[in-house]
Order: C-alpha cells, then structure tokens, then sequence
C-alpha cells in the first residue's frame, strides 16, 4: 500500500501535467469565422465597377460606394444598391479629361443632404479632383481640379468631411513642401483655402492617406510619415487652420504603432485608430488616445496569419455602443487574405469576426472601413468573388470567438496521458 507522501506526489504530478495540457490549449485559440454574405460580385466593363479599396455609405436602406476600375472607361465607378443586393445601378463612369470630374476615386463618399461628395486620385488636370454628385446620379460636377502647385494639393487618398456647407480634406502629396496639405471649400466648389501645408520632419507630418473628423470646432487626422522618428503623427488644429498642433509622434516597436493608413473615429473624447506596422509584431496596432494628446494605449497587436490574426490594417475603426469593428487587409488562419474583427473600447475581448478565404465564394483584400447599420456590417473588399474583381458583402455583428484544438493538440494530449500513466506504472513498481 502506498504512503499518503507517494499518493500525494502522484496526485501532485497529474494535477501539474493537466495544467500545462491546458494552457497548451488556450494560448492560440481558433476564432470560429462568421460567414459573410456577397450581395455583390463586380465583374468590371462599361456596367460594373472593379476593384474598390473604398468604403460604403448607407441612407435609408441604400448603399452607395465607388470603385476605383471598371465602368465605360474602366477608370472607376459610382453606384448604388439596396442593401439587400438587389438594385445595383452605375450612377457614374468616371472618364479622364479636365472638365470630367477626374478619374480613379480614391476613399469613401460624404453625403449631406441628397448630394454626394468625393474625390479622385487622378486625371481632372492630372492630379485629382473633388466632385458633387445627386444620389439619383445626376447632376455630376466637378468642384475642384487638384493643379500640384505650392497653393494646392495633389493626388488626395481619403474623404471629405462636411460642416455646415463646408467640405474639408487633405491631399497626399502637393503644397509649398510637396508632402500633403489640409484643405477647405464651399460645397459648391468656391472658396478653396489651403489650411495646412505639410513640411514632415520632426515637427510636423507628412503625406497623409487618411480623412479627417471634426469635433466641436477642431479638426483631427494622421499623417503617414513625419514626426520626430518619421513613422507617422496624429494631429489636431483649427477648422480656420490654426492650432496646429502634434498629439502624438509614433515610434514603433513594442507599444506603439507607426506608418498609420486611414482615418480616426472620435468617441466621447477619445480618437480610435489603427497603424499599418508598430507593435509587439511587427504587424501593426489598434490604439486609443485622448483628444488632448495623452493617455495614447495600444489596445491590440496584431500578430499575422502564423497567429490567426489580422495583419496590416490599412482602414478605420467604426465604434457603436463601446465595440470597435475593423478590417485587416493582411492575415487570418488561411490564406493570408485578411480578417473582420471587434473588440471592446478598452482592448478587451478581441474576436475574430471572419477570416477571409478568397475565391468565388468569398472575398479577399480588404481596404477600407466596415459600416453599421441595424445590427449589420457592410463592406468591400478590392478582390474575390466570381471575377475576382471584388465584392460588397454584409455581416451580423454577432461573430463569436469560439477555443478549438490547435494543430497539434491531440498528439500533445496522448503524449501527457502517456506520461501520466508511465508516472504511475513506475510508482506501483
């Protein structure tokens, strides 16, 4: 009969080796992915759009959005459908020439009214422009031609935010030092003002692809480079274009981001964002920061596809009721394809959403921000689908992070057992 020290000792052993099996179990949990729905497959010519790496919009159950190929010069596109999927129309084609409106949008539309508002990357007078559209997709006019002079922008990478029959933006390169600008004008194309002018260096950004938001008066964005390490700024200033001031510099490595792609989201005086390289991986961050500039917190590192995470977001956040949604272009537990994801405001609870898979039943490449509406997220993605040239797909909010068995578990499982029962054959000897 065995002493109570030797039973003690066995007992001891089993309890030791079931808690290694299962924190071997819970450090790289599988995310259960939510499917997604194609309401839309683009397919590119003269009646479909290809290739968006834009955003949508959505107004009493209708969805407008552009693409940035396709359409009767395959130059881009603006649409609209139901947000059930039926309904798809081209509202406009966009074609090159100066009097045109300009060619290749580039972000998401702004809606004020029955009007939209966009821009493009390219043609107008070659480097961009800013157009005004109706929803029922007449009326296209061109508002500004973006000219790459010192008292102008160039080639625009974001959207337009409107206030109060006021519409501004930023450019990504053009101005007196060439690295981007902060613009304003009338919504009906007069009054251009250049607010900013972006020098980059250590005291200020440069080239931003992002948009900006306005709160009570100031106006808040991200620039790509510049700062004092040259990875990147948020910044705030005066809708009149004073104030300018930086909020915070990015420094990259463990605990900060760097290089940010895309726009903040502003709740409850707190800015949201995400960068597109920094943190713990290397593979960017989500972050939170005050609207005076203190209290920046990484909320998430994503760590890359061989982590069944996302990778290298390029979009924006979209908050409702204390949950941020967002996209990673990069990443996931398949194909590298990217990921929809949520977590709450203070980091917590990261679930993986849906993990992209590609091919004619999914999509892939997703570049821009996911819209809320009536408990559905909305989206695109710049390829998948039956062409491969993209989709418009939806999704219940309801995705759940569910722990499975990573590769690998069961052997380790039947590798403990075995050790346990050798232990105690060893003891009855």
């Amino acid at each position: 009969m065995k002493s109570r020290h030797t039973q003690y000792k066995i007992r001891t052993t089993i309890l030791a080796l079931f808690v290694i099996a299962t924190m071997a179990l819970t450090i790289a949990p599988v995310a259960h992915s939510e499917p997604i729905t194609l309401l839309h497959e683009f397919a590119g010519g003269a009646d479909d759009g290809k290739n968006s790496r834009d955003s949508l919009i959505v107004d009493s159950g209708t969805l407008y959005g552009m693409t940035q190929y396709g359409g009767s010069s395959n130059l881009g596109t603006l649409f609209s459908m139901n947000s059930d999927g039926t309904g798809f129309t081209v509202l406009h084609s966009f074609t090159p020439g100066p009097a045109n409106g300009g060619c290749m949008p580039y972000g998401n539309l702004t809606l004020g009214a029955s009007t939209l508002y966009g821009m493009t990357l390219a043609c107008g007078s070659g480097y961009g422009t800013i157009f005004s559209m109706s929803t029922d997709g007449t009326g296209f006019t061109p508002l500004h031609n973006f000219t790459n002079i010192a008292s102008d922008g160039s080639s625009p990478r974001g959207s337009l935010t409107l206030d109060a029959g006021t519409l501004y933006g930023m450019t990504y390169s053009g101005g007196a030092s060439n690295p981007g600008t902060v613009f304003s004008i009338g919504t009906d194309g007069t009054g251009f003002t250049l607010l900013h002018d972006f020098t980059g260096g250590a005291n200020d950004g440069g080239w931003p692809e992002g948009s900006l938001v306005l709160d009570s008066g100031t106006l808040y964005g991200m620039t790509y480079t510049g700062g004092a390490s040259n990875y990147g700024t948020v910044f705030s200033m005066g809708t009149d274009g004073t104030g300018f001031t930086l909020l915070h510099d990015f420094a990259g490595g463990a605990g900060d981001g760097c290089l940010p792609i895309g726009s903040l989201t502003l709740g409850s005086g707190t800015l949201y964002g995400m960068s597109y390289q920094g943190g713990n991986f290397g593979s960017g961050t989500a972050f939170s920061m005050n609207t005076d500039g203190t209290g920046f917190t990484v909320l998430h590192d994503f760590a890359g596809s061989g982590n069944g995470d996302g990778s290298r977001p390029r979009g924006d956040l979209t908050l409702d009721s204390g949950t941020l949604y967002g996209m990673t272009p990069e990443g996931g537990n398949s194909n590298n394809y990217g990921t929809l994801f949520s977590m709450s405001t203070d980091g917590t609870g990261y679930t993986l959403l849906h993990d992209f898979t590609g091919g004619v039943s999914d999509a892939r490449y997703s570049k821009g921000r996911l819209t809320l509406d009536s408990g559905t997220l909305y989206g695109m993605t710049y390829q998948g689908g039956d062409s491969g040239y993209g989709t418009v797909f939806s999704l219940g909010t309801g995705g759940s992070t569910v722990p499975e068995f990573p590769a690998g578990a069961i052997p380790f499982l039947g590798t403990v057992f075995g050790l346990v029962i050798g232990f105690v054959r060893r003891k009855k000897t």
